[in-house]
């Protein structure tokens, strides 16, 4: 079953950060593949399952049941639940001011007489059902992701909305009278990235009022005024630009004529809530756009130059690059700001070759659309910053974060010189630099080649200026495969990490491939890798796992803020049986449909941007090994019962390349983290008085982690103490109530089954 399943790891939009928002394509499926057992043991390569979420969550549960503990399966699954319901769908849904905004816009709308709607990229359901409650007369959704649907599906038949028209189509595709009986007076979407035109907005708003909206209709939103400003921030910097300034301190490298900026084609998004950022110039505002005009959504939806101004810088400092937001007005009153730090949306971020400036220098800002997508960039009105003739490179983020962690780098640098009198002739570098390698062949007389195997043009061609600048350069060979590798190796620099937080799902076959070529007295780098972790308390983290349905309800009173006088007899009536309905209690039920598809760990997570306060000691979990299944118990003693308690554990790691050379990746770290997120699991188990215990399980790399709750054993041994009974009376009777059983005084032993099997979580 497992064979049928497997996922590619590396999917572009597999576990990847929750904030992020992609854009749906319209796919067609392929073919599924036959069996083949080749794929569940190699989780890393590409297969046709990618287009099959659904089907291969099917295969990998029925996997799971077989071996619970078969960790090439649970990642795969993972990435299945990511794959079919991308992850900023649980932080958009838990926005509760973005949810209300859209539900007050809507209401009005409808009270207005916009009363047939359709809901672009329903996603759940949630807009179509405001649109419902509100007294629309007839409401569409149309939503093109098969998860999305089966869960809009799911959730409209429990939230007695089964009226609601579902459509399994992109807007683009549908069509009056065929999909939708006539044309619709309200058109509500909420398809807007931090770069606002990210998801393909524009033409899908032409296309919805050439052919569905009618010809005096609506749209919510009504239209964005977007905002940008010159900045200067450290974390952008170190995230889209390598300070070799910092480098050459300790590296004997030759940096002098390179500088690397991030090889991203638009924007990047970031949560810059608890960034130290600085506003160069004033806010600007770019330009407005209305999305119930057609006019202005063709001459956007062009390619080209959209504004051009200029600004001044307010002082002296560094330019790092721009940012910007939007105001998202749903109508007249009602409007949403993005940079608001608690909103589901970021920042957009256009970073720029660090480059000094002065207080009253002019700016020029340009933004512009290419291919429907935003992008900004300034150009500065002042020869002497033409001066810079550095060799421009862009490169991946990987390259960038590796080269900007000056620890790491100098602890290469150290091994590297540590190692100038031992006889290194051939070394083997997999970094995404290979300072390690490339110190070896300055440092070592005895060195002769350093082997380096990319595939990205460009780094090659880096690499190659640094090596002739260091004066090595001909000892360097460029590589497209282990295979061209001659002879045994002195030395080789495994780096088997992924930037968004873990170890790479190939790290095995690296480790086999490097020990088939190391020599039996070779120096395999590194020596050690181990697992830490920290429990946290957080309000974010949740957000980004599961949804909560009190953040989805709509607000209890009814408020249009429109102007009734003009209203006839009839109109108020209207109006005020809507009211009626409006007012009306309504709790929906959404959480549980779309929380079948969450995944308790967050990847690629910078636990210093997110509300994050410590719990306990940091903690060894366990230590990874390439070969083998290793399994832990680790102990995090009793928690204190306080105001907070913690619901994550957020986990890094500790790399041993020697035992004085050792780094720890927990902070301004080449890589980010992972978390694992509890719901209620930790509360309980603090709440009685008991230590905090997690079993870590570890096959070649892959991790699972799992609280251990209390034995039932020590309850039955204290079953007449009144304060065990107190203790444990509450989630007892959870699971009795479910059972139909009414009290504690039931028949013992059956009592003590299901107790045992909620202390187990063997029951839900």
């Amino acid at each position: 079953i497992a064979s049928l399943s497997t996922i590619n790891a590396q999917s572009e939009c597999s576990r990847v950060s929750t904030d992020k928002r992609s854009i749906n394509r319209d796919v067609k499926p392929e073919p599924v593949p036959p069996p083949n057992e080749w794929k569940i043991r190699n989780p890393c390569r590409p297969v046709h399952w990618n287009n099959h979420p659904i089907r291969a969550i099917e295969y990998l549960k029925r996997a799971l049941k077989v071996d619970v503990n078969f960790l090439p399966a649970e990642r795969n699954l993972q990435n299945a639940y990511s794959m079919a319901v991308d992850r900023w769908h649980f932080t958009m849904l838990n926005d509760k001011q973005r949810n209300n905004a859209f539900e007050r816009a809507i209401r009005k709308r409808v009270s207005q007489g916009y009363d047939t709607v359709l809901d672009v990229g329903t996603g759940t359901g949630l807009l179509s059902l405001y649109a419902k409650d509100a007294g629309a007369k007839k409401v569409y959704a149309c939503e093109c992701s098969e998860a999305m649907t089966l869960i809009a599906k799911e959730v409209f038949d429990s939230n007695n909305a089964a009226d609601i028209k579902l459509i399994s189509k992109l807007s683009f595709d549908l069509k009056v009278p065929m999909d939708i009986s006539e044309r619709v007076k309200l058109i509500v979407t909420e398809t807007f990235d931090a770069g606002l035109f990210g998801e393909l907005v524009i033409p899908s708003m032409i296309n919805v009022h050439m052919n569905i909206l009618d010809l005096n209709g609506m749209v919510i939103p009504m239209g964005a005024t977007v905002y940008t400003a010159v900045i200067e921030c450290e974390y952008i910097r170190y995230r889209s630009s390598v300070v070799f300034d910092k480098i050459k301190e300790n590296c004997p490298l030759n940096f002098n004529n390179v500088s690397i900026l991030s090889d991203d084609e638009y924007y990047d998004t970031e949560n810059l809530e608890k960034v130290q950022m600085n506003y160069i110039t004033e806010p600007q505002l770019l330009f407005n756009v209305n999305f119930n005009s057609l006019l202005e959504l063709y001459e956007f939806c062009k390619d080209g130059i959209k504004q051009m101004l200029q600004t001044k810088c307010r002082y002296d400092g560094i330019i790092d690059g721009l940012i910007t937001w939007f105001k998202l007005h749903l109508d007249e009153e009602i409007t949403l700001d993005s940079s608001d730090g608690k909103s589901c949306w970021q920042f957009a971020v256009f970073p720029t070759v660090p480059t000094i400036c002065h207080e009253g220098d002019v700016l020029t800002i340009k933004a512009e659309t290419l291919k429907s997508k935003l992008k900004c960039s300034y150009s500065m009105n002042n020869e002497r910053y033409s001066e810079n003739c550095t060799t421009l490179y862009h490169l991946p983020k990987e390259v960038i974060a590796f080269l900007n962690d000056f620890n790491y780098v100098k602890l290469l640098t150290e091994i590297g010189r540590s190692q100038k009198n031992r006889k290194m002739k051939y070394i083997l570098d997999t970094s995404p630099f290979p300072i390690y390698g490339l110190t070896l062949l300055k440092e070592c007389k005895d060195s002769e080649i350093l082997y380096y195997k990319t595939d990205n043009p460009m780094l090659r061609v880096l690499i190659e200026q640094v090596a002739r600048d260091s004066e090595v350069q001909e000892k360097v060979h460029m590589i497209s495969s282990y295979e061209e590798i001659p002879y045994s190796l002195d030395s080789i620099f495994v780096y088997n990490f992924d930037i968004k937080g873990e170890l790479r799902d190939d790290q095995g076959s690296c480790y086999q491939i490097s020990r088939n070529l190391l020599k039996t007295n070779g120096v395999l780098l590194p020596e050690k890798i181990f697992l830490m972790g920290q429990l946290v308390y957080s309000e974010d983290l949740p957000n980004m796992v599961y949804v909560q349905n009190v953040n989805l309800q709509r607000s209890s009173s009814f408020d249009t803020s429109t102007d009734t006088s003009s209203d006839s007899e009839d109109d108020l009536h209207v109006r005020d049986n809507i009211a009626n309905k409006v007012n009306k209690s309504t709790n929906y039920i959404i959480a549980e449909y779309i929380n079948k598809y969450k995944i308790n760990q967050i990847f690629d997570l910078n636990s210093s941007l997110y509300s994050c306060e410590i719990m306990s000691e940091a903690r060894t979990l366990i230590e990874i090994h390439e070969t083998e299944t290793t399994e832990t118990i680790v102990n995090f003693g009793e928690i204190n019962k306080g105001k907070i308690l913690p619901n994550a554990l957020i986990c890094w790691y500790k790399i041993q390349l020697s035992p004085h050379h050792v780094h720890d990746t927990k902070k301004d770290s080449f890589m980010n983290h992972t978390a694992i997120v509890f719901e209620n699991e930790l509360r309980d188990i603090i709440l009685r008085d008991k230590e905090v215990k997690i079993k870590v399980h570890q096959m070649k790399g892959l991790v699972k982690i799992t609280i251990i709750y209390f034995p039932f054993t020590s309850v039955t041994a204290r079953s007449n103490n009144a304060s065990a009974a107190s203790e444990f009376k509450t989630p007892i009777l959870k699971v009795l109530r479910a059972c139909n059983i009414s009290s504690l005084d039931s028949e013992e032993s059956h009592q003590k089954k299901l107790a045992s099997r909620f202390c187990l979580g063997e029951e839900h």
